[in-house]
């Protein structure tokens, strides 16, 4: 199974005129930032090569690791001609952090499975290994060492406390902790940052302050093992794509993209072991803030939250509430019967050409804030689900679904419609008017790969939808008669 990848996303979007002024700027872990920036006299921080760029200039960063202090702070802004980028050069990974270890021999024990070190750092995110977690400043409660419940610090004066999820001494784990943000962005518009890996973030790993970026992409970048969120405050305009999410938040409120812009692009990207959602559109006041584009991204491994709750303990890989219009298609989401996939409480989204594998369940419409009505879901194709293929309660409609192809295997299906439950595929096509939607094994090539295999009822079976003309590897859509179902067209290149 293939995805578009990094340089086929760089060869397509970037094509962007320079002025004719526009220099190019380096960055190596061993440079001097008293030197002039060229190659062969390279800079040694970012922070220097922040201060320094005008529009249309290039910073490439050499593979090494770059601490940034309290935060990298990129405060000159590009313009829609000459935009300013920040990437890396393509010799190694690129590690950006302001995370620091904790020596081992710092921890001490206070009682039971209770740790402290003695610190002079602000503290606003703990990690053990490549894991964060629980903080006071999330929803859980914690506001003294004696709150602490297993996978969470405390911070006071000059001391951090910890409970690991395992009981264990840190002494036997790699500690880390982080003042805050990673990168912050203030009026930073026309900002390309690219190839680069944001990690230990102690709140986000980017962070918008002020409002007034925008047009901001981050393309090709790893974001992971973040405190709260991979993207927060993410500037109007902007593209998101072909990023590699993984290890964010430790409870249900952290997310790898939160934001509340208009205008955004998200596709493209793998969002991994994400404890709240993989994105979470909200409004909060944000008039306008609908209309996104989100394809072609992968969902995989839920991570279970650790503090107590009831319930689900796996949240929802795509929250889309408040504001709608938004276009969500060949998208592919693995639920592993742990998780959600697309939660909407937001009005007139289209919902085209996903794959669902193991959903719980695949799609939730709501009605508890208000009637979300005539969301279009088309060309879908779910196989298994944990309980309902979809959660419809009463009152949520209307709502319109047709095309889409159901399946699952070794376990009685079953769907939901304005509050009734029907086990029975005919009953709920006839209730839910799916005239031309189907029940059959859909041949996936794996559970792992669920692109259809020739011969499989999803192909030629879906609605026309000039929306969706290509699939989530960018072959043409259609191959054949018509569209197929999925995120997945089938071509010769399918097994």
């Amino acid at each position: 199974m293939r995805h578009l990848t990094f340089a086929m996303l760089a060869a397509a979007c970037c094509g962007v005129a320079m002025s004719a002024g526009a220099a190019t700027y380096f960055v190596v872990p061993g440079g001097n930032d008293a030197d002039p920036g060229t190659e062969s006299q390279p800079w040694r921080t970012l922070q220097k090569a922040a201060d320094s760029v005008q529009p249309g200039d290039t910073v490439r960063i050499r593979a090494g690791d770059y601490p940034v202090g309290k935060s990298w702070d990129v405060r000159r802004a590009g313009t829609d001609t000459a935009p300013i980028a920040y990437r890396a050069y393509g010799d190694g990974p690129v590690r950006i952090t302001n995370a620091r270890v904790i020596p081992a021999s710092a921890w001490k024990r206070l009682r039971d499975d209770i740790y402290y070190a003695e610190l002079s750092d602000k503290v606003d995110g703990v990690f053990q290994n490549d894991i964060p977690l629980h903080g006071p400043q999330g929803r859980v409660g914690i506001k003294s060492e004696a709150d602490l419940i297993p996978n969470s610090f405390f911070a006071r004066d000059d001391r951090v406390y910890v409970r690991l999820e395992d009981g264990s001494d840190p002494k036997r784990s790699v500690m880390r902790t982080s003042p805050g943000h990673t990168v912050q962005l203030f009026g930073c518009h026309y900002t390309i940052f690219e190839g680069l890996t944001v990690e230990f973030g102690g709140r986000n790993a980017f962070k918008a302050q002020g409002g007034n970026a925008h047009h901001v992409t981050y393309r090709g970048n790893t974001i992971r093992s973040v405190r709260s969120q991979g993207i927060q405050g993410v500037p109007p305009y902007a593209i998101i794509e072909g990023n590699l999410f993984q290890k964010i938040g430790c409870n249900r409120w952290d997310h790898g993209i939160y934001t509340a812009t208009p205008g955004v692009t998200i596709r493209h990207n793998v969002f991994e072991e994400i404890a709240g959602a993989a994105i979470h559109l909200f409004k909060e006041g944000a008039t306008g803030a609908g209309g996104y584009e989100i394809y072609g991204n992968v969902c995989r491994k839920p991570r279970k939250v650790t503090y107590p709750t009831t319930g689900n303990r796996c949240y929802t890989d795509m929250i889309i509430w408040e504001e709608g219009g938004n276009r969500i298609y060949n998208n592919v989401f693995y639920g592993e019967g742990k998780r959600t996939s697309i939660d909407l409480n937001s009005p007139n989204n289209l919902v085209y050409n996903n794959t669902f594998v193991d959903g719980a369940p695949a799609i939730r419409f709501r009605s508890e804030w208000g009637i979300q009505p005539h969301n279009r879901v088309f060309n879908n194709l779910f196989h298994n689900s944990a309980g309902s293929f979809m959660a419809w309660p009463a009152n949520a409609l209307p709502q319109r679904l047709d095309h889409n192809l159901y399946h699952a295997a070794g376990a009685n299906p079953s769907w939901q419609h304005d509050g009734m439950t029907y086990t029975r595929f005919s009953e709920y096509r006839a209730a839910a008017g799916e005239a031309e939607s189907i029940y059959a094994d859909p041949k996936l090539v794996s559970q792992t790969d669920p692109r259809p295999r020739p011969g499989s009822p999803a192909i030629d079976k879906g609605a026309a939808l000039p929306e969706v003309r290509a699939d989530i590897e960018g072959v043409a859509r259609p191959q054949g008669a018509g569209w197929d179902i999925g995120a997945y067209e089938v071509s010769a290149r399918v097994p």
